[in-house]
């Protein structure tokens, strides 16, 4: 998707699902928290609670301990709409990025674009991308109970005990935002008195590679240290044709590593310490043309070289250099503190992220706009204190304060000669602004400095009116200060774009909100148990800080209100053997923040705004069966029925019939004349949200010998249909399709080694993670662009993990 300033305008799942995890070794589950157990004291989250030793068995699976409530319990007994895998599961099906997840559920899903920053999560179909610094993601990514204020500074997964994916809205406990749902990563813990290496190796087709090294040093009887690196790389999925600049144009590159500290003095104090730093050397991802017009310059610049544009094309011929670069790194620090039978939690952190990434923005050989793109820099403090109760009483509850302070800096950069190819003039490249000297080089540019705070007291109780029967309730109060600081110009030597203006402005907004979770858990039985909720949820206010024509427009966006109902079952049956999960929800999104036109703009500029409502509904589900000691099997699925309610300013695809002609499109008041139009798509399906998800996952490992220990895995997800355009597009329509994927191997016995092979996308489906129409109608009318994931190719490899 392409950052439509003016000179834009010119280019004018599964329920609770417990993913089998597959071990060298049979052990035990990290923590087992019975059903109906009764504590003497709280459970916190605390640091040495949640340290594995050995990934459980696949027979364990379902005994997942989660913290998706601010305390240690059992995935079966939450009642919330949660996934849960273990790091080792991840490992097996080959998941190195959270862009995989939909791999373990298929109601998370992730919208791929040419910045990090405008790609981003989406659950049950609803989700924000937006190249505004000024709006945060609706999804939430919390690693080691620190929430990202920038979700796309977590690329490699490494060392990772478990992760959790919370549905529906979670601010209510999760700091900031959440208002469609939580990625929650939880990193291994060091461990006192243990001495380990651990190696993890892939080496594959497409120029795949990952290392990863992790080594844990008891320091003394109270003290580890827990250290880790990791490297990552794999060539590009697109070719540039053009041999002026590299082949490569979206390549991957990721490494870092960092240190986690754990000091427990005694048994009822702990002290958790993290850092870590990373950088990313190439990032993908590179836009395709799908279609073009006859005789415009995308189709003429591909075709000297010797392409065509297709559904199924890699290719491109492009004359402006793609590259990408960011740095993150942060630290945090978690102090736990028994009080009798409570516990105090506080939590600190710090981070600090700066991304750039620069593409051809008009994706030919010919100079309109060879250089778009811009970067991303970001400060981040946040403090919580929490303080749990004890279980087993009448009443148990956690509570606590949260805060956040964050400095976001976001610059946009366009620039090029405005040249360009049309039928008309037969193949020789004509300057679309012929008043101004040949070679001229014309620029826009913003910035937007966006600095947030946010305060917060919180509070969930579980009333317990019988041993079988518990009520929930939950509140949040939140508030929020924002302050913009915006500037618009052009590069010293440049000319501005036509229309573009050079100007400054500050606003800033407020707001209060409480956000709330009732509901009931009724447990029929040890091993089934049922939920029902109704949750308000909160995305904070913004600012749009795209194109702005004047300094007195107000780029305020109000706060985007989410109401959801759920109802759920967990059901553990044949002696654990077989576990069945369901949810149904129903979700009311008031004043969504979304992307849309500017009816008041004479340029098709783009603004962020509170766009209307959406709704969405459905049911999803899990299966885990465990016919033998030996194999696994699970799956699950969703149906999502996800529809715009109002969603004005939506602009017309290419050919789409205006009013006079029957159909539903307006000219913008501003330039009536144009030949696109805009609006209203209520009734639509959400944009990148199919109807139908599913996976499935089949493990079996068996013993060879004494010694060895044998495992084969297959997977296979899919979904059906999905329009990446809110106006319902055909040509943006990607098909249903399903990838394969796999792993097998021999290791010891006890862990210390295992070799494998894997395969990813072993059919070697072409699918498209984004697709959109050409920027600009009247420059490739009825063209389209898309954008390929990694795993859109088919990737075959080696793998090797020791344990020392």
């Amino acid at each position: 998707m392409h950052a439509r300033t003016t000179i834009g305008m010119l280019l004018t799942g599964v329920s609770a699902i417990a993913v089998p995890s597959v071990a060298a070794a049979q052990t035990t589950p990290v923590q087992s928290v019975q059903a109906d157990s009764v504590a003497t004291r709280a459970v916190p989250v605390d640091a040495t609670d949640m340290a594995t030793e050995t990934p459980p068995s696949a027979d364990a699976s379902a005994d997942i301990v989660v913290t998706a409530q601010r305390r240690a319990e059992s995935v079966q007994r939450v009642p919330v709409a949660i996934t849960a895998a273990r790091g080792d599961a991840l490992q097996r099906l080959n998941i190195t990025s959270p862009q995989q997840l939909t791999l373990i559920d298929p109601s998370v899903k992730y919208k791929q674009s040419t910045s990090a920053g405008n790609s981003g999560f989406l659950i049950r179909g609803i989700g924000t991308s937006s190249f505004s610094a000024g709006i945060e993601q609706s999804i939430s990514t919390v690693v080691d109970g620190v929430v990202l204020g920038d979700p796309s500074t977590i690329s490699t997964l490494v060392d990772i005990d478990r992760v959790e994916i919370l549905r529906g809205p979670q601010g209510m406990l999760f700091g900031k935002n959440a208002s469609a749902g939580l990625v929650s990563f939880t990193t291994v813990r060091p461990k006192i008195g243990v001495t380990e290496l651990i190696g993890h190796g892939e080496v594959g087709s497409q120029g795949h590679g990952v290392a990863n090294l992790i080594g844990n040093l008891p320091l003394s009887d109270t003290t580890a240290l827990r250290v880790f690196g990791f490297y990552k790389q794999r060539d590009g999925v697109v070719r540039n044709l053009n041999p002026a600049l590299p082949r490569d144009v979206d390549g991957q590159l990721n490494y870092g590593g960092g240190a986690k500290f754990l000091w427990k003095p005694s048994d009822t104090l702990s002290f958790f310490l993290s850092a870590d730093y990373s950088e990313v050397g190439r990032f993908c991802c590179s836009m395709v043309w799908a279609k073009n017009a006859p005789g415009y310059a995308p189709a003429v610049s591909l075709a000297q070289y010797g392409g065509t544009a297709s559904p199924t094309n890699r290719d491109v011929a492009i004359g402006g250099r793609s590259y990408g670069y960011a740095r993150r790194g942060g630290g945090s620090l978690e102090v736990n503190y028994d009080m009798g039978d409570y516990a105090l939690t506080s939590l600190s952190a710090y981070r600090q992220s700066y991304r750039e990434s620069f593409y051809d923005g008009d994706n030919t050989t010919v100079n309109y706009v060879d250089r778009n793109g811009g970067s991303n820099a970001l400060r981040q403090l946040s403090q919580e204190l929490r303080l749990t109760s004890p279980t087993g009483g009448l009443v148990d509850y956690v509570a606590g304060l949260f805060f956040f302070d964050q400095h976001a800096t976001g610059y946009i950069d366009q620039q090029g000669r405005l040249e360009w190819i049309v039928p008309a003039s037969n193949g020789t490249v004509i300057r679309v602004v012929p008043t101004q000297p040949v070679g001229t080089i014309f620029d826009g540019n913003l910035t937007n400095r966006v600095h947030s705070r946010s305060y917060a007291a919180f509070a969930q109780a579980n009333v317990h009116a019988t041993g079988k029967l518990n009520f929930i309730l939950g509140g949040r109060l939140t508030r929020d200060v924002l302050k913009l600081n915006y500037s618009r110009g052009s590069v010293p030597g440049t000319v501005p774009i036509p229309g573009g203006v050079t100007l400054s402005l500050r606003q800033s907004t407020a707001n209060t909100n409480f956000s709330f979770r009732l509901g009931a858990q009724y447990s029929v039985s040890d091993d089934i148990m049922a939920y029902a909720t109704v949750s308000r949820g909160y995305k904070g206010p913004g600012f749009s800080g795209l194109t702005v024509s004047n300094a007195s427009q107000d780029q305020r966006v109000a706060p985007e209100i989410p109401t959801n109902y759920e109802i759920g079952i967990r059901a553990a049956l044949l002696d654990r053997r077989l576990t069945l999960n369901a949810t149904l929800f129903k979700t009311h999104v008031r004043d969504f923040q979304a992307q849309v036109a500017d009816l008041s703009s004479a340029s098709y500029a783009n603004r962020i705004t509170n766009a209307g409502s959406l709704n969405s509904k459905g049911v999803e589900f899990s299966i885990i069966a465990r016919p033998t000691s030996d194999l696994t099997l699970s799956g699950g699925g969703s149906y999502v029925d996800a529809k715009y309610g109002e969603f004005n300013g939506v602009q017309c695809y290419f050919g789409q019939p205006k009013v006079a002609q029957g159909g539903p499109c307006t000219a913008p008041p501003a330039n009536p004349n144009s030949i696109d139009g805009f609006f209203n798509a209520a009734g639509l399906r959400l944009s990148a949200a199919p109807k139908f998800s599913y996976n499935i996952v089949a493990d079996y490992q068996r013993s060879v010998g004494s010694d060895l220990r044998a495992s084969v895995q297959f997977n296979f997800n899919g979904q059906s249909d999905v329009n990446y355009s809110a106006n319902g597009d055909p040509g943006t329509i990607q098909k249903a399709f399903g990838l394969l994927g796999g792993n097998v191997g021999i290791g010891a016995a006890d862990g210390r080694w295992r070799v494998g092979l894997f395969a990813i996308n072993l059919l070697d489906k072409r699918w498209a993670a984004q697709k959109n129409p050409s920027p600009t109608t009247t420059l490739n009318p009825g063209g389209y662009l898309q954008y390929y994931s990694p795993d859109a190719v088919r990737t075959v490899g080696l793998t090797f993990d020791f344990r020392l």
